[in-house]
């Protein structure tokens, strides 16, 4: 048993000036362990260190730095270490038992700083433990050993007794009690091994527990290292012919099926050796099965979801027209027996597990990991950073049940232990404290979304809690967009006057969302000219982008919003010269007026689907932010000369000249396009100035 060496020049826990450099060992060595998603992924796992601290009547103390909730190893920081007393959490070591909520209560108790993130639910575990570093991660390798038949004596032949072994216990207190007790009675080891759970090592510096770590699951990983290259380098012409959908003839009808417990974001993994891992034998068996670790439990719930869609002629995605009835009835019949199933076989397990463990809220029913053979794995979330969750650890658990089944048939945790877990009471604490955000779930897309007015409405759209996908012609005006939103926000490259390149969109965004709720016509170009002067090709450029191109964004989305069944929302970005047009500006101003018209139609054809469409109309918008507006950086010269003002008077004139004195701002028009987009209202074909009051604007 390693006893901490003493520390070196401890500074005081209220110290700005510097970090203690034991602290600062820890943060660096466990970003190193954060690191590889194959050891830690999306806040799993935990790190600690002990030192000294300096108390305010100049006392030394003992205290330990411990991962707090919230913080993901990989790009922790020394806050994210929060200080407790370490005399005071060994301390409780001597009572009996100690429910989850007092553990938890009297852990944040010892904090140095009240105000720091809650420590991890295995403070006191590290804090049992003598060792000055310790570190813990669920590895998949470790897990591939450990989760089957005959695991401890696989791993009892891999590791020896550098190691001690437990069997699973639940997380907590009695699991704290008995890795302290373990370590005890064997003083030599380097670590222990939770079956079924995770690894922990331990050393007198940060780099002898990590390198410690990283040898035994480096020493597990050999044991199927083989099979593990083999799958992950499958090449793409080998599952060439295997995948045989497309998302979007497969996603929106998933979302359909689950929208029924709320909406959902899905993310598609479809990697050439996913599509070929689900094609092998006894893979379906193999995959319905618990999770590697009871951790996933949390995000995926205690099972997947295995889905078999219908084979198609040539097993070809191009064949497999989403517009065949057939095709699209037979997809929808398969999904929506799949998802049935599930949500009845979910709920039987709550029940038999509320009969062995006492009453608790139920959790919706519907799965968040999709296996489907010929397609490709889908996470499902809340939003869209839970649905890539899902989705990475689905591909971590695919990747290790297929490659290690020659180590012997896979055994997870029990049922009872699974549902201890997923029914924690420390998670069901959280139920229904935070408000969900009015968008949680929908997906927005928006044209023209690499503009001023696009990147405002997104902005406000996914401050809503929505997720974004901005389509331009210009890829790099729409990536520019995503990088200043940042969040759940992807740039798609997209025509919208050509059917072809909007399908395409369509078919990314289902990929990477799962379907859409909200669809933004906003792409728009403006000329100004005289209609005397009016060249014919400037004419029917602005008619294509402006009137085709919302017939185009319409008709694509709205295959995407009948398939999923759900409703969904349409908001026209339209303009205030539909209702006031301006002289020299015929070209926007009737293409304008026919997309305005367009949508008014849509909402008397859309609406058996419950789906509304509403127009929004700005007046003049400059910028967002940085982001000037390519449309009145071109026309805007020309309108100040129209009106015979300089540029530089252009946008005070357009402020001065209604009602209120308002600049119009991009978010002003993404506010409007969010009282659509959430239905607050049943409405239908209606219009929204947006404009500070023009007069002869006003709807009439």
């Amino acid at each position: 048993m390693e006893a901490p060496s003493e520390p070196s020049d401890p500074v005081a826990a209220d110290s700005t000036d510097s970090i203690d450099p034991i602290l600062t060992e820890r943060v660096r060595t466990s970003r190193l362990l954060g690191a590889d998603p194959a050891m830690v992924l999306h806040g799993g796992g935990n790190t600690s260190a002990k030192g000294e601290y300096v108390d305010l009547l100049g006392k030394r103390r003992a205290c330990i730095w411990i991962k707090g909730s919230g913080w993901d190893l990989a790009t922790i920081e020394a806050p994210g270490l929060p200080a407790c007393d370490l005399e005071q959490l060994r301390a409780l070591r001597v009572l009996e038992e100690l429910s989850d909520e007092d553990m938890v209560r009297e852990v944040r108790r010892t904090l140095l700083d009240p105000t720091s993130p809650t420590p991890s639910v295995e403070a006191l575990l590290h804090a049992f433990l003598p060792h000055r570093f310790v570190d813990h991660s669920h590895a998949d390798a470790i897990l591939a050993l450990s989760d089957r038949e005959g695991g401890e004596e696989l791993c009892r032949e891999v590791f020896g007794d550098r190691v001690a072994y437990l069997p699973f216990v639940m997380p907590g207190f009695p699991l704290a009690k008995a890795v302290a007790a373990v370590v005890e009675e064997q003083p030599h080891v380097e670590g222990v091994l939770l079956h079924k759970h995770g690894l922990f090592t331990f050393g007198g510096s940060g780099e002898q527990s990590l390198q410690r770590h990283f040898e035994f699951v480096a020493m597990a990983t050999e044991r199927y290292e083989k099979e593990r290259v083999a799958l992950l380098t499958t090449e793409e012409s080998a599952v060439a012919n295997m995948r045989c959908w497309r998302a979007s003839q497969v996603t929106p009808v998933l979302r359909g099926a689950l929208a029924g417990d709320g909406r959902f974001v899905l993310e598609t993994r479809a990697a050439a050796w996913i599509v070929a891992a689900l094609e092998g034998d006894g893979v379906a068996e193999i995959m319905q099965s618990a999770p590697l670790t009871p951790d996933h439990s949390l995000r995926t719930k205690n099972q997947p979801c295995w889905l078999e869609l219908p084979a198609h002629a040539d097993r070809d995605p191009e064949r497999a027209d989403s517009g065949a009835d057939g095709q699209a009835l037979a997809v929808q019949q398969a999904v929506q027996t799949a998802v049935a199933t599930y949500a009845k076989d979910y709920r039987a397990y709550f029940e038999r597990g509320c009969a062995s463990r006492g009453p608790r809220t139920a959790l919706d029913p519907m799965p968040r990991v999709f296996y489907l053979r010929g397609y490709g794995l889908i996470g499902v979330g809340a939003n869209a950073k839970a649905a890539a969750i899902a989705a990475d650890l689905a591909e971590h658990t695919l990747l290790t049940k297929v490659a290690s089944q020659q180590l012997g048939a896979f055994e997870g945790l029990s049922e009872m232990d699974l549902f201890d877990m997923e029914y924690w009471s420390l998670e069901q604490a959280k139920l229904g404290k935070a408000k969900a955000p009015e968008l949680q779930g929908k997906v927005a897309v928006i044209t023209g979304g690499g503009g001023a007015i696009g990147e405002g409405i997104a902005r406000v759209l996914l401050d809503a809690g929505a997720a974004v996908a901005l389509l331009d012609l210009e890829l790099s005006l729409a990536d520019d967009a995503a990088q200043r939103l940042g969040g759940a926000v992807m740039a798609v490259a997209a025509n919208v006057t050509c059917a072809d390149s909007m399908a395409a969109a369509m078919d990314q965004i289902c990929e990477r969302f799962g379907g859409m709720d909200i669809v933004v016509p906003n792409a728009g170009l403006a000329h100004v000219a005289s209609l005397e002067e009016l060249q014919l090709e400037d004419w029917q450029r602005l008619i294509d982008v402006n009137q085709t191109g919302v017939l185009l964004t319409i008709q694509a989305a709205a295959k995407v919003l009948r398939c999923q069944g759900a409703g969904g929302s349409v908001v026209l970005v339209s303009s205030k010269n539909v209702l006031a047009p301006g002289a020299n500006f015929g070209a926007y101003s009737a293409s304008k007026a026919g997309a305005h018209q367009l949508a008014k139609i849509a909402a008397l054809e859309l609406a058996e689907h419950g789906i509304h469409v509403n127009m929004v109309c700005p007046d003049a918008v400059f910028r967002c932010g940085d982001n000037p507006s390519g449309l009145w950086a071109e026309v805007g010269p020309d309108r100040a000369k129209s009106r015979g003002l300089s540029s530089a008077e252009l946008e005070d004139f357009y402020q001065q000249r209604n009602l209120l004195k308002a600049e119009v701002t991009a978010e002003d028009v993404g506010r409007a396009v969010l009282f659509f987009a959430a239905n607050r209202t049943p409405t239908t074909g209606a219009v929204l100035p947006v404009d500070g009051g023009v007069p002869g604007a006003f709807p009439r």
